[in-house]
């Protein structure tokens, strides 16, 4: 039998309701509902970095750059999609009905700082308080960010060339 050690930094599993919600949204994919979702969700294929299993997460998108074609994330780095990504960063995206091969990019800290200021400044102002209030941005600046850099983190997917992104 095998253990894993456990950090306290990470939230055990949805359970209950909130499991059977997150699993509906895979599910509206799966059965080609996924324009129901909108351009906010994505389903992230990934595969396990212990098992190799392939899995299926639904997660929110908190930029979009279709000119540079990237789509930027925010995980907790305790995440096991966020971890399976750092052991296999060549995945597959589903957006709507349309699948993108991606590359995931763990920016640096200065660049993860930067794009959490520039994402926090296109929110509406509940978001940016809220931002403020977990310590990520302070009034559009990095230094929060750098300091709560253990608590969240941006992830990058770029698209592979020669793709038609919407």
């Amino acid at each position: 039998m095998t253990t894993r050690p456990h950090s306290g930094h990470r939230s055990p599993p949805p359970c209950g309701r909130r499991r059977r919600l997150a699993r509906l949204s895979v599910a509206l994919y799966r059965v080609g509902l996924g324009p129901l979702l909108g351009r906010h969700l994505l389903l992230l294929h990934h595969t396990d970095r212990i098992s190799g299993d392939l899995h299926h997460t639904v997660l929110e998108v908190a930029a979009y750059d279709a000119k540079r074609g990237h789509w930027i994330l925010v995980s907790s780095p305790g995440a096991a999609w966020y971890r399976d990504l750092q052991a296999a960063p060549m995945t597959t995206i589903q957006v709507r009905n349309h699948h993108y091969a991606v590359t995931a990019r763990f920016p640096s800290a200065d660049e993860d700082a930067e794009s959490a200021r520039r994402y926090a400044a296109g929110l509406s102002r509940p978001a940016r308080r809220l931002c403020i209030a977990m310590g990520i941005v302070e009034n559009g600046g990095t230094q929060a960010h750098r300091r709560s850099g253990h608590r969240l983190a941006l992830l990058r997917l770029d698209a592979a060339r020669g793709q038609h992104l919407p």
